[in-house]
């Protein structure tokens, strides 16, 4: 880590761990509008400060500042991202991100700065209440503070001088201590600075409205520092974090616990660590992920280039490390033009889709979540007891033909409500999820959840491209639909419970389906059980189907379906249940705008013809 002398404005490395280091400020600001106008580190190791001065005016007036209040308050170092870190090499680069969290963290006091704030108008400074004091007119328009006041000829918040990491920037005696960086309050800007006199809602006013506030990597400095000040377009004290704390909760929604103890970060659901995230930008698409490392606490390597794969990357990394399904409580905006994509993975495209998250809370400990693990097939969930896909068409009208996720967590806002995802099954016990920009919400009450329909192993794809949604679309392609087989088997009232579908992984049962993709040569069967009247047990009707591809100029399919009784009866006499025959066979089918093998079964009796 490289750090300013505050004295000699040169840079030092340091090759010690962040709790070892000497004391040192920190800087927290945006990047200048034209970067070219930052000073870099190759610009500070070979240009004199009045080099400096001259072809880096406003970039070299930031670093001036920092290391000024920094000595002030008899610290001896400061950091200042544009020119610490050497940006021509992707070695250091990747190393400071990574560690940035842990920078900012270890700082004994930030400067935040925010560079669109313009000091309060002085007409609406002089007159007011300022802290314990009362400036009152002396005839001659000058305001003067009374009764203990702070204002002038004191140490401001940066006054104490003893370097420690603790002490540096704290206030003593009056509760309005620190209403000036410089220690005077005789210039008309050093009383605008301080916005005491202003209401909360004034206050929200004037700083949701700086840019600071829409930047991706001031999140994590906002959050990480234990002490922060805030300083205005004039380098004038505006306030401490720990007294603006209503305010800034108010705009960026994060709670005042979390900013006063970032610590608390790992007990807020992953849901809503994110949307604080949603409507901040970066310049780089990349750095939407990177600015997000020490809100989780993963590293990940830097592969500038890779665009918006970064973001994934990110979600990856954190299923590593936490059970938190809330990861997965994402929605898409209806009104951002992807509602022709039908098909989605599991992790989100962008920080913008957590918007909603925003009062997310987990039912309980996370660690007791289904387990889940990421692999090449997509994320891999293993159910707990009990638990798994539920039927989206029990509990939601059109829904049909999909299932729910319960991912464990709930919006405060909604108490009592369950929420899931929905989910399409396209393969072999593989899902993805469908109608995004709407999440399932039930009651939690006993009997009031949707209908449990799997609980094995299974796969959600992680990310699904347009053109990939369109193949997935595809993928019932030369399934088998049981469809007409059930309604068969319910005039002779079997018992759905009892039923048997191989290979299990295989049976879409919100479609009546057996998929048959990825396999040539598929076969599967079902069984149902119908109740006999002998009180001998249970009558079991097996219909078993194949399929065989045949690959020409174009991909055809060949199918056939077999009915059996189990136990066997004897060809031309009835069973107990009076049951001749049981004939099967498989027509060709248009369904959900895919060719299909439709299995029709026909059983007679002595009585009549199902």
């Amino acid at each position: 880590m490289r750090l300013i002398n505050t004295t000699t404005l040169s840079l030092s490395s340091f090759l010690l761990p962040v709790p070892s280091l000497p004391a040192y400020a920190i800087l927290s600001h945006t990047w200048l509008p034209s970067p070219d106008d930052e000073v870099t580190f190759q610009e500070i190791t070979s240009l004199s400060p009045d080099e400096l001065e001259q072809k880096k005016e406003k970039g070299w007036a930031k670093i001036k500042q920092t290391c000024h209040r920094a000595k002030k308050s008899g610290i001896e170092w400061a950091w200042v991202d544009t020119c610490c870190i050497d940006k021509t090499s992707s070695a250091e680069l990747t190393e400071a991100i990574n560690s940035m969290w842990g920078w900012y963290r270890g700082a004994t006091v930030c400067f935040a700065l925010l560079e669109d704030l313009e000091p309060v108008p002085r007409d609406k400074a002089e007159g007011v209440l300022g802290g314990h004091g009362q400036k009152k007119g002396n005839g001659n328009g000058n305001g003067q503070v009374q009764n203990g006041g702070n204002a002038s000829g004191g140490k401001g918040w940066e006054g104490k001088k003893d370097g420690g990491r603790s002490n540096v920037g704290t206030t003593s005696g009056s509760s309005n201590a620190g209403s000036n960086v410089s220690g005077s309050a005789t210039s008309s800007h050093s009383q605008a600075g301080r916005m005491d006199h202003l209401s909360h809602e004034e206050k929200v006013s004037r700083f949701q409205s700086c840019r600071w506030f829409t930047r991706g990597w001031t999140l994590q400095e906002l959050i990480a520092p234990s002490r922060m000040g805030f300083y205005n377009s004039k380098w004038e004290f505006v306030g401490e974090k720990s007294s603006l704390k209503q305010v800034l909760a108010e705009i960026t929604q994060i709670s005042e616990s979390v900013l006063e103890n970032s610590a608390l970060l790992p007990t807020i659901p992953v849901a809503q660590r994110m949307s604080w995230a949603s409507s901040r930008v970066t310049t780089r698409p990349e750095d939407m992920a990177y600015c997000l490392l020490g809100i989780f606490d993963v590293q990940i390597p830097l592969l500038y280039g890779e665009g918006e794969k970064a973001f994934i990357r990110l979600q990856e990394e954190i299923v590593k490390e936490t059970n938190d399904f809330s990861l997965f409580a994402w929605k898409t905006d209806k009104k951002s033009g992807t509602q022709h994509q039908k098909h989605w993975g599991i992790l989100a495209p962008s920080p913008k889709e957590f918007a909603t998250c925003r009062d997310i809370v987990n039912w309980g400990n996370t660690l007791y979540n289904a387990e889940c693990l990421i692999t090449s097939k997509g994320l891999r969930f293993t159910p707990a007891s009990g638990d798994g896909l539920r039927s989206g068409s029990s509990r939601f009208k059109e829904t049909e033909g999909t299932y729910i996720l319960d991912l464990g967590c709930y919006h405060q806002s909604e108490k009592g409500m369950a929420i899931g995802v929905f989910l399409q099954q396209h393969g072999s016990d593989l899902y993805c999820r469908v109608m995004p920009e709407s999440l399932p919400m039930w009651p939690t009450g006993f009997g009031q959840q949707p209908q449990l329909r799997k609980s094995r192993v299974f796969y959600v794809t992680k990310t699904v491209s347009p053109v990939a949604s369109t193949m997935l679309g595809t993928s019932h392609r030369w399934a088998f639909n049981l469809s007409q087989v059930f309604m068969t088997m319910a005039a002779i009232k079997f018992r759905p419970q009892h039923n048997q579908f191989s290979p299990q992984e295989s049976w879409d049962g919100e479609r009546m389906l057996f998929l048959s993709q990825g396999s040539r040569n598929f076969q599967c069967c079902a069984a149902f059980v119908t109740t006999r009247k002998d009180g001998l047990g249970a009558l079991r009707i097996l219909v078993w189907c194949q399929l065989y591809l045949v690959h020409g100029r174009e991909e055809e399919a060949q199918a056939s379906v077999k009915v059996e009784f189990d136990p066997p009866t004897t060809e031309g006499k009835t069973d107990s249940d009076s049951f001749v025959e049981c004939k099967g066979k498989v027509v060709r089918d248009i369904y959900q705008g895919q060719r299909v093998f439709k299995v029709e079964v026909e059983a007679t009796t002595s009585q009549s013809k199902y």
